[in-house]
């Protein structure tokens, strides 16, 4: 009899684990994301810290689980917590922001995360404090689970539920504000103004014996340090400590320092400012509010080129708008920034038709219409050339910009590529080889998840669709993965979004299918606006700062040049009338 009952009740265990798992698992899985911008803004005098709230806006879904994350890039957003990171991403992101940019999170107000919304799609304002080992952009986005209606056979789409999610409450994450906390500085070299690459700065602390000890992570409780820090290309270092009196060195194979002010190339003070140790004194007491200082080296012997390079970048799509927009740093002040678009998977044509000019910190805006590309083309391409800060008159400046143009391909310029954001995928899935996937999951990830964004089945022909509703608008990749254990042995195959385009060019153009635009589950085609390219502004471009831009004093001058020599070739007229008539009279 006991043994009969054990029966029934493994039997009983073994039909639930084989039928109601696997229906707990699809309902996971098909389960999409909402990702809502957050409003955030610096607290004065609180270190690394960020008030931030919800933008009435942009609310989000009402009585809702909700997760909340910090991201210092378009690849990394995390919790600041390695378990949330797992259950959400599948993978442990601030680990990974740690090994990359020495992220630490201190901790946040909130209640916990993730937390429920409010029945106005609302959550209370609260501080996050974390830190990183240089100055990086950082914003706060919050992310909601909803439930799609199932996708329908034949790779069509099911509508959405109504009531939940439509695409009029789609949000982007384009306008989304990025703060930085301010480095401790940048050191750069006193002529040329370029910042230095590989420096090594060391910072010490004052004792209480009034000497000077190098901080180590044992000075810091529950903290970490890295010092010596070694600069990049932007010839930017960040120490993160509690208050007291500090002081810097840095040391250099080809530079000198310290370098006295008067020997400072006299067009610094557009770039840097709090001159160390020349004018701020060797002392950096540390009291509450982030201390700052740029330090120049004096060059004593040659060095390699400090290439110019993209040092962080925030990469979106405004999906109702069809915008691509890049918020980003370069390392070098002032650099001239281009976009090009691409076409099977090389570049096809500018889209810029004025270089964009970086602001005095390396930070540029670049925003691209897509709504006159072609149907197989896509955004995928922006090239940084460095600018000569040391430039002080037109004539210079003239013959600079001549010479770049006879001689261009001898420029040295970065270039970085970008894998296109499309607004809607359709098409059909195939491996690498362009064999098509019958019958076969797809899925949709972003690049900083391991778990799926949104799933979808491919039909007996190959061919699915997502519309724009069920895409993210920051980056992400497609993965194609057997369900029936029949085709491809099972494999997961992951296609780049280009590599999709191209694949499925012939497809495209018969078709007329625009991947570009914004396209509902019912096949709508949403345009709610346009701009025309070259279309980026800076913000200290937009405030005339003319501490700031190089441009704007440029076009001044400009000016003034044309009505100098204006009125040089009047006078010149006029002498020689003057002097011929005086010759007539003699």
């Amino acid at each position: 009899m006991i043994n009969i009952f054990k029966r029934i009740i493994s039997h009983t265990i073994f039909l639930l684990i084989l039928f109601i798992f696997p229906l707990v698992s699809v309902n996971a899985q098909q389960a999409s994301q909402r990702w809502v911008c957050l409003n955030a803004e610096r607290v004065e005098g609180q270190g690394h810290t960020a008030r931030v709230s919800v933008d009435p806006q942009t609310k989000l879904l009402p009585s809702t689980n909700t997760y909340i994350f910090e991201c210092i890039s378009s690849s990394e957003c995390t919790s600041g917590d390695s378990t949330v990171d797992q259950e959400v991403f599948g993978k442990d992101n601030q680990q990974a922001l740690s090994d990359q940019y020495g992220y630490r999170f201190v901790g946040s107000t909130l209640a916990s995360n993730p937390l429920m919304s409010d029945s106005s799609g609302e959550i209370p304002e609260f501080k996050w404090h974390s830190s990183t080992d240089r100055g990086q952009q950082r914003r706060w986005l919050a992310l909601n689970y909803f439930q799609p209606v199932p996708p329908a056979a034949g790779g069509d789409e099911g509508g959405q539920q109504q009531g939940t999610f439509d695409f009029e409450t789609v949000y982007n994450q384009s306008d989304c504000v990025a703060l930085s906390w301010d480095p401790y500085g940048r050191v750069f070299d006193s002529q040329t103004l370029e910042p230095v690459n590989q420096a090594q700065v060391t910072l010490y602390k004052k004792t209480d014996t009034n000497s000077y000890k190098m901080m180590t992570p044992s000075d810091l409780l529950g903290g970490n340090i890295i010092n010596p820090q070694i600069t990049n290309e932007d010839g930017s270092y960040s120490f993160v400590v509690p208050d007291g009196t500090y002081k810097l060195t840095v040391s250099h194979s080809a530079y000198n320092f310290p370098e006295a002010l008067e020997n400072l190339h006299f067009n610094y003070s557009k770039i840097y400012s709090d001159i160390y140790p020349s004018n701020t004194g060797v002392d950096i007491i540390q009291k509450g509010v982030i201390q700052h200082r740029d330090i120049p080296l004096k060059n004593i012997a040659p060095v390699a080129e400090n290439k110019v390079k993209l040092m962080q970048y925030f990469y979106d799509l405004d999906k109702l708008n069809n915008l691509i927009v890049i918020r980003g740093r370069t390392s070098h002040p002032f650099s001239e920034v281009k976009a090009y678009s691409l076409k099977d998977e090389t570049r096809y044509r500018l889209l810029t038709e004025t270089p964009i000019k970086t602001d005095k910190d390396g930070n540029f805006t670049i925003k691209i219409s897509q709504s006159d590309f072609e149907l197989n083309e896509y955004f995928g391409e922006i090239t940084i050339e460095k600018t000569d800060l040391t430039l002080v008159n037109l004539v210079k400046n003239f013959f600079d910009r001549f010479i770049k143009q006879v001689n261009a391909e001898v420029n040295i310029i970065s270039s970085t590529r970008f894998e296109p954001i499309l607004n809607n995928v359709e098409g059909y899935a195939k491996n690498n080889q362009g064999d098509v996937l019958q019958n076969t999951k797809v899925s949709v990830y972003l690049e900083f998840s391991k778990k799926p964004y949104y799933e979808t089945i491919s039909d007996e022909n190959g061919y699915f669709k997502i519309s724009s509703e069920n895409l993210p608008s920051m980056p992400y990749h497609i993965e194609y993965g057997d369900t029936s254990n029949q085709v491809n042995n099972n494999e997961v195959i992951k296609i780049a979004n280009s590599r999709f385009v191209t694949q499925n060019k012939e497809e495209i153009i018969e078709n007329n299918t625009n991947l570009n635009v914004f396209k509902t589950s019912k096949g709508e085609i949403i345009e709610q606006g346009s701009l025309k390219n070259d279309i980026t502004k800076n913000p200290s471009i937009e405030n005339n700062d003319p501490k700031t831009i190089f441009s704007q004093k440029n076009k001044s001058q400009m000016f003034i040049l044309f009505v100098i020599i204006l009125l040089l070739v009047f006078f010149s007229i006029f002498l020689v009338i003057y002097l011929k008539k005086r010759q007539d009279i003699s």
